[in-house]
């Protein structure tokens, strides 16, 4: 064969002569090793699997998974095993240029070198792979292209690389130094006539960017991993069929598992039943806790430990398709702290801190729960509103802890005297509601509230001391005495107030009277804080009379209110309102200033010797500053301190009898005078009498009523007038009405007379003129003193 011949036998430096048919058959060979070591192992490992050798298969699915890889791999297998057939080959390869196509379409680089090292040829791929062409390679040492940390694998004529058929991976380097990652595989390579010759096959495939990727996504499992190491809530992955196939630290130690032993667990067995048993099917679970439109909806549901204890649990479930078959991730988290938070605050919302019982909030609720079942059922429901009797003095004399032990021991005492599903409320200070349910008769509801004031009027023992208390008691029955929540409320303290107005220590049904009252005050109490700035006040006075000489030497002060809407009222009504609303200080002060202005008209026209008596309620009085408050008005007014006359209760009097005694002094300094009205009638002492800078008594109506016909009246009067007259005080009796009244009371003493006898209550006009003399709306007789 000449030279031209035999180098067209050549195809980049291999030799192909008549065993090109061997030498072919070994390039098969080194290729296909690259995927048979793989498809060994794959075929391997799902034997294994399907033999259950790793552990026992959850569910059949997992064997058809197993069998379908096998199958596969087999086929791939068998394929290789095929190409490598001496039939198949030779039609494949009986040509050199067949030869030459094997190597020059192989996708990967194929080196043909001596085995020193030493490059006799290179595929296409090769060229491309470490960037230069067959001829520049041709020659050069392929020690040149691998990385010197990968020498090795070159030494010894490749001894390492071509021993036991195996892939190795190691770098190589470009011709512009640049680094890739391949993994090779090398094979002795026979000469033309089969005989195996100095040469080494060397395959090597480029895996630097399957490396990239692989890093990529190890790193993105490693942060995810780690995310869910270490997130709070538990996160586990279930399949279709309801087994858990994954699940982080958290969800282990919220179920308390170990470590990896939720895997393969049937979600069923983490979610109970309503008995709190576990369940068996876990797909019906899986239904409940996904959302129907697809969206991931929060669920709280109750979570079954380990060793079978339950807790609350939220469950966030979403679904997910992954090569055709349907998966879930579940976020969990134990609430039971959140649970325990909620309904603390839901007691703090909902209950009384100090006693603990419902607060109005729940009352109102639970009210409205109780009317509308009485309303389909037919029953009846009572209310009672429960007020307690003189707690202020409790919080006044002992101090508000003592008070606040006193409403403990109240709520408790109170809720002893019901059943066990009605409600005990309190819904703020001293008072306290009850709902009494399936109510057939009034007589029911007078047997619980008898037995609530019995309880309240026993002693309530606090540091050591005896307190006592009542209750006032108001009771309405739905639907008998209103038609809503609104009006139950609102009529139930209307009848607790009539009970306290009828003396405490009692309880009283709603009737619609007490409503109409309770509508009057409420007209009479939105009337009185605008009647002053409307003008609709007038003073009357009623004229005081020298029994002696029947002349006019002083009058009372009477306001008088004239409602446009409720016409004249009677200070009999509007006074007692005016104090309980405290609007009685500032209608004290108009009388007072109106009262020493027109005083000083009449003054100015000579009736200097006629004084002007105002009434002081006791809030004024304990306003503070009330000496000054009068100087002021005095001094704007001109009128005289002589010729003003200030009247005080009892009660007002001896309260707080230091204080009073101090003010007392004040008053008197500035030169006005000082009476007690209504003497006899409130907490008589003697001894104040001694104690306060006073100028006269008032004897009440009450005691000059039966004058003189009766032996008691006759009796009181005579004490009264003789006590005054030891004291020094001058005797002004009121309600005189008849001349036998006014000349017996002149006999035992009473110095002024004061009654319809002399004069009714007059506009500020007509009592100028009557005690100048012009009028005289009862004629005086001359008045005598009854003979001995």
């Amino acid at each position: 064969m000449s030279g031209s011949d035999k180098d067209s036998h050549l195809v980049d430096g291999l030799p192909l002569a008549d065993g090109a048919a061997q030498q072919g058959r070994s390039i098969l060979r080194t290729l296909s090793h690259e995927m048979r070591t793989p498809l060994n192992n794959i075929i391997g490992f799902a034997d294994m699997m399907s033999a259950e050798m790793l552990g026992p298969m959850s569910h059949p699915q997992y064997r058809e998974y197993a069998e379908d890889i096998r199958k596969s791999g087999q086929s791939i297998l068998d394929l290789l095993n095929e190409l490598l057939e001496d039939r198949r080959y030779e039609a494949l390869a009986g040509s050199a240029e067949q030869h030459a196509s094997l190597i020059d379409l192989a996708p990967d680089m194929i080196a043909i070198c001596t085995i020193d090292g030493e490059i006799e040829a290179l595929n296409p791929a090769g060229c491309a792979l470490l960037g230069l062409t067959a001829e520049q390679a041709r020659g050069v040492s392929l020690r040149n292209f691998v990385h010197r940390d990968y020498g090795r694998f070159l030494d010894n004529g490749f001894a390492e690389l071509t021993q036991g058929q195996r892939r190795f991976s190691m770098k190589m380097l470009t011709s512009d130094k640049r680094e890739v990652d391949v993994e090779v595989a090398a094979t002795v390579y026979g000469d033309a006539q089969g005989d195996i010759s100095r040469q080494i096959m060397l395959v090597a495939r480029d895996v630097t960017e399957k490396n990239r990727v692989m890093r990529e996504i190890t790193e993105r499992e490693e942060f995810l991993r780690s995310i869910m190491d270490t997130t709070v809530d538990g996160l586990v992955t279930i399949n279709e069929m309801g087994i858990i196939e994954t699940a982080n630290p958290a969800a282990e130690r919220i179920f308390d598992y170990r470590s990896g032993g939720l895997s393969g667990e049937k979600i069923a067995s983490l979610i109970p039943d309503a008995r709190g048993r576990r369940q068996s099917d876990s797909q019906m679970v899986l239904k409940s806790l996904e959302n129907v439109q697809g969206s991931t909806t929060r669920r709280e549901v109750t979570g079954l430990r380990r060793e079978g204890s339950t807790f609350p649990l939220e469950v966030s479930l979403s679904g997910f398709v992954l090569r055709d078959r349907r998966h879930y991730i579940a976020v969990m988290r134990d609430i039971t702290e959140r649970k325990r938070a909620e309904d603390k605050l839901k007691f703090l919302a909902t209950r009384d801190p100090l006693t603990h019982l419902p607060n109005r909030y729940l009352f109102n609720e639970r009210l409205l729960e109780a009317t509308q079942s009485t309303d389909k059922s037919g029953a009846k429901t009572a209310v009672l509103f429960i007020d307690l009797d003189n707690f202020k003095h409790i919080n006044d004399a002992m101090g508000h802890s003592a008070g606040d032990v006193v409403l403990q021991l109240a709520g408790k005492r109170l809720e002893s005297c019901v059943r066990g599903k009605d409600m005990v409320a309190r819904l703020s200070g001293d008072e306290f509601t009850v709902i009494l349910e399936e109510v057939r008769e009034e007589g029911e509801v007078e047997a619980v509230a008898t037995r609530m004031l019995r309880q309240l009027s026993q002693p309530f023992h606090v540091d050591g001391k005896e307190l006592y208390t009542s209750g006032s008691i108001g009771v309405i029955v739905y639907p008998d005495n209103c038609e809503n929540v609104n009006d139950l409320l609102k009529n139930v303290y209307t009848a607790s107030h009539h009970a306290k107005k009828q003396g405490r220590n009692n309880f009283q049904f709603y009737s619609s009277t007490l409503s109409a009252n309770a509508l009057r005050r409420m007209s009479v109490e939105h009337g009185l804080r605008h009647a002053l700035e409307n003008d609709e006040f007038h003073i009357a006075y009623q004229a005081k009379v020298d029994l002696s000489s029947g002349r006019i030497v002083g009058a009372e002060a009477l306001a008088r209110w004239n409602n446009p809407d409720l016409g004249p009222v009677s200070p009999v009504e509007f006074v007692p309102v005016a104090e309980e609303t405290g609007l009685i200080v500032s209608i004290g002060d108009w009388v007072l200033e109106t009262a020493c202005r027109e005083a000083k008209s009449w003054v100015d026209k000579g009736l200097d010797h006629v004084s002007v008596a105002v009434n002081l309620s006791v809030r004024q009085f304990q306003q503070g500053a009330l000496a000054e408050r009068v100087a002021e008005v005095l001094k704007a007014t001109g009128l005289p301190s002589h010729c003003l006359d200030l009247e005080l209760t009892e009660s007002m009097l001896v309260e707080n009898a230091d204080e009073t005694v101090r003010v007392l002094k004040e008053l008197k300094a500035l030169g006005v005078s000082l009476s007690i009205d209504d003497f006899g009638t409130g907490y008589s002492s003697l001894s104040y009498l001694t104690k306060f800078p006073l100028d006269a008594l008032k004897v009440d109506r009450s005691f000059v009523i039966g004058l003189p016909d009766n032996p008691d009246a006759v009796t009181m009067a005579k004490a009264i007038v003789n006590m005054a007259k030891n004291l020094g005080l001058k005797v002004i009796a009121e309600g005189v009405e008849s001349e036998r009244q006014s000349t017996f009371l002149h006999g035992l003493g009473s110095d002024i007379g004061q009654g319809y006898l002399f004069s009714r209550p007059i506009p500020f006009e007509d009592f100028v003129r009557l005690a100048g003399g012009n009028v005289m709306p009862f004629p005086i007789q001359q008045l005598r003193k009854p003979s001995a």
